[in-house]
């Protein structure tokens, strides 16, 4: 079989380049750079494994996609039809590793533990009584595989569950109430706790502005989903009237978050760098995946997680 040229973006999860160097078939280039990112497309590459875009990689010799995401917003889905470029993502590579993530942040919020490390930096010794999460209402705003993934923890840990979908009638999971997004102010009130997996909105449009966190008061928010979910002006006018009781952020609005943002400041804040998804297991089961598509593109099997948009549709 002929040997198949993919091209590796530099900022990569654990794993991806270990398991690429040891699958045959391929001639693996490890960028350092996304400028050898282009130089390795104009050379011929034909595949580029990446979840970061830029349009300058869309070069004449580009035939797929491997994304390394579960989003596609990033994407110019409509010219990548046009000229009959796959895409596949990573959707359900990470779901259980991000729901861990999710309660970590949930958990460093309402045990205060976030708090506890800064106060660590000062060597203050300070008793912080936080809140046990039984019995708590939790609304899971986006029931794909993450936000199911987070639903059967939360069950477990004796939460309360409203789940939001954009469609309703297309669930099926463990979650017994499901609303839909005309019904996301209504559950924000009801929660003590709104726990954000959705992916971005279209338009990068917020669902969670100055309206939903007054309905959610004095609870706590995390968001494991996309940056663009939430309104951070909004956001910090909440934490810093004293409404809003933490939120536990793994993305933002812009990426990296600016040094002047006063999120950074915020003690009932708690932020990671968008690593939710990161851990050793991910490189093989992205890998398997990677696998299964690269018989596909080389005309032996069907594709999984393609990404499926005709060149009218595509927004």
């Amino acid at each position: 079989m002929e040997q198949v040229d993919v091209v590796l973006h530099p900022n990569r999860p654990p794993g991806v380049e270990a398991f690429l160097r040891a699958l045959p078939g391929i001639t693996l280039h490890s960028a350092g750079s996304e400028q050898e990112v282009m130089q390795a497309l104009d050379a011929g590459a034909q595949v580029l494994a990446t979840f970061v875009w830029r349009d300058a990689f869309l070069r004449p010799s580009l035939r797929w996609i491997a994304g390394m995401g579960a989003g596609i917003e990033q994407y110019p889905l409509r010219e990548l039809a046009a000229r009959d470029v796959v895409l596949t993502t990573a959707a359900g590579v990470h779901a259980g590793c991000v729901a861990e993530h999710a309660f970590a942040l949930l958990l460093a919020l309402t045990r205060r533990v976030g708090e506890s490390v800064r106060n660590m930096i000062g060597q203050q010794w300070q008793a912080l009584p936080g809140e046990e999460l039984a019995g708590k209402k939790l609304a899971i705003v986006g029931l794909g595989r993450i936000g199911e993934e987070v639903a059967k923890r939360a069950q477990n840990w004796g939460l309360r569950i409203i789940g939001v979908k954009r469609d309703p009638t297309r669930y099926h999971g463990c979650v017994t109430e499901v609303r839909g997004p005309d019904q996301l102010a209504a559950v924000c009130e009801w929660a003590d706790i709104v726990l954000l997996c959705a992916p971005a909105a279209p338009e990068r449009r917020c669902l969670i502005g100055e309206a939903e966190l007054q309905c959610l008061g004095a609870g706590w928010i995390v968001n494991v989903g996309r940056g663009s979910l939430i309104d951070e002006n909004a956001l910090v006018h909440a934490l810093t009237a004293g409404r809003l009781r933490g939120a536990g952020l793994d993305v933002t609005a812009v990426e990296p978050l600016p040094a002047g943002s006063p999120l950074w400041r915020l003690p009932q804040v708690v932020i990671t760098a968008h690593n939710a998804g990161d851990s050793p297991g991910y490189g093989p089961r992205w890998g398997a995946i990677f696998e299964r598509n690269l018989a596909a593109f080389t005309g032996d099997g069907d594709w999984i997680n393609r990404v499926t948009v005709a060149a009218g549709d595509a927004p």
